[in-house]
């Protein structure tokens, strides 16, 4: 029995690998090779990040026999990406899964359900953990001096440390449900974390070195704090380095985690996966509902769309989020961008021409509307059904992507000319230039989903981060601005920065202008034959 389960539990786990979920069918051998190849190759990727990393810090804290922090801080270094890449499996497989009340009801014991489950967070907490301990290990085994003793501590160190991802996964996931469970917005929330991670992740990115530079500077003093705060990474240090005794002492600490952790769930598996954590307690407030006109009624329902869906939000909104950090962190640095800018002497006008691109970049990273007309799928005929025209219809979509983007956008801009103060020429056309290929974008998008829409997905990811129409609209907006700066250094020698800009904003004015009318002509007649 625990047998059967175990395998439903990881064929459930891997169904991204096998199954086509635009479909719903398998897929064949040679798709299941494509996709092991692809993800294979963004996991080596990031590997190759790690590994980077590992090879700055190794052989700097070897040399001053500090062996046992380097392997201590790559391995808190998996434990934060294992627990990330795991917590939100947890929350759906053990608190949140859809076939519990199937088989609570069959006759099976629920250790046997509970151990199903928590095998499937292992895995996954562990392929995120490897990603980290891999490079971690082939750098150790380049630089370090291992004893036989020390090379099968080192090889067993990253399965006993998922004992202990899997331990902090189990409790933060259940945070994430008490939490849920007491919003009414639980997509709000599962978003703010998501950004939250976003802001971390590039924090560390970005003071990757500087981080590395403290530590090689006060080695000693790291190793001291290490040791004080992280105790059981202190010993996997040393059972790194072939100490018996450390190894017994790591495998003990994370063991008995795991196992409380376990008891626990093991008393209270049945009230978790039977307990309904779908919706908080809302209390009904009649009111009166306010008579609007059909073009405010397809945009509420655009943003309520946009609003209601995590992917949605996270994947094609997500510039939005950027552009009002990019205009708080250049208020906060002006000075030092300032300088930089002082020692550009005889340059500004070029320095205002790449702002111009770099704003048109980063406003670029939204594509809403690429997906939208794709997101109706079957339900499509109620929109067409209603008494509004395609071009209403149409419109809606556009305002939607906007007016979320317009408002950060002229923030952006005016945090950036309020730091670099440009002559009033370039800070007009700035501004016009951002805004016109923000509409740009949107029309861009929504030509796209109208060329290439697709109304037969069973996952909403399917139109949001697999189709073409997404693909054109995310890198076709980089691709145009690149395209716009290899042409200005062709032709630099004829054209002024102030008139080159000029002239780009005249022509994405009149592109918007034809693709504004075909949208509300051709794209309306193909909307409709829909």
């Amino acid at each position: 029995m625990i047998k059967t389960l175990l395998k439903k539990q990881m064929m459930e786990s891997f169904s991204w690998l096998y199954q086509n979920r635009k479909t719903g069918k398998n897929r064949d051998t040679k798709g299941i090779i494509t996709y092991v190849i692809l993800y294979l190759f963004i996991f080596g990727s990031l590997g190759m990040v790690f590994f980077q990393f590992a090879c700055t810090l190794c052989t700097p804290l070897i040399s001053v026999n500090l062996g046992w922090l380097y392997f201590a801080l790559m391995g808190l270094i998996a434990i934060s990406l294992g627990v990330f890449g795991s917590v939100f499996n947890t929350y759906a497989s053990l608190y949140k899964a859809k076939d519990n009340d199937l088989l609570l009801s069959m006759p099976v014991p629920t250790m046997y359900i509970l151990t199903a489950r928590l095998s499937g967070v292992y895995i996954m907490g562990f392929m995120y953990e490897i990603i980290v301990m891999v490079p971690t290990l082939i750098v150790w085994f380049m630089y370090a001096d291992c004893n036989v003793a020390g090379i099968v501590f080192s090889i067993l160190i990253p399965f006993i440390m998922s004992l202990f991802v899997l331990s902090l996964s189990c409790v933060l996931g259940w945070v994430v449900a008490l939490v849920s469970s007491k919003l009414k917005n639980q997509k709000i929330v599962t978003v703010a974390l998501c950004i939250v991670f976003f802001m971390g992740y590039y924090y560390v990115c970005g003071n990757a070195y500087t981080v590395i530079e403290k530590i090689l500077v006060n080695p000693d003093g790291v190793g001291r704090a290490v040791k004080g705060i992280l105790f059981p990474l202190y010993h996997m240090g040393l059972a790194a380095e072939g100490n018996i005794i450390s190894m017994l002492i790591f495998t003990g600490i994370f063991a008995a985690l795991f196992a409380i952790v376990y008891l626990i769930l093991a008393r209270s598996f049945i009230k978790l996966a039977t307990a309904n954590r779908g919706t908080a307690k809302v209390k009904y407030v009649r009111k009166k509902e306010r008579e609007t006109s059909p073009d405010s009624a397809l945009l509420r329902k655009e943003f309520k769309r946009f609003f209601g869906s995590v992917n949605y939000m996270l994947n094609c909104g997500l510039g939005l989020i950027f552009m009002v950090i990019g205009a708080v962190v250049i208020l906060v640095k002006q000075s030092a961008l300032k300088e930089m800018l002082a020692q550009m002497e005889g340059y500004q006008d070029f320095v205002y021409l790449l702002v111009a691109a770099c704003i048109c970049m980063i406003t670029s990273m939204n594509d809403m509307t690429a997906p939208s007309i794709s997101l109706e799928g079957k339900n499509l005929w109620l929109i067409k059904s209603l008494p509004v025209t395609s071009k209403q219809i149409l419109n809606a979509k556009l305002k939607m992507h906007l007016i979320l983007t317009i408002v950060p956008t002229v923030l952006l801009v005016g945090c950036v000319e309020w730091v670099i103060t440009p002559t009033v020429p370039f800070a007009v056309l700035i501004l016009m230039v951002s805004c016109l290929f923000v509409i740009l974008m949107a029309q861009l998008g929504l030509i796209a989903n109208l060329k290439m829409p697709n109304f037969t997905w069973k996952d909403e990811t399917v139109p949001i981060k697999q189709s073409a129409g997404v693909m054109i609209a995310l890198f076709g907006g980089w691709v145009l601005v690149i395209l716009l700066c290899v042409l200005y250094f062709l032709v630099r020698s004829i054209f002024t920065p102030l008139l080159y800009l000029g002239i780009v904003t005249a022509l994405v004015f009149a592109v918007n202008f034809l693709m504004y009318r075909w949208l509300c002509t051709k794209g309306s007649e193909l909307f409709d034959s829909f």
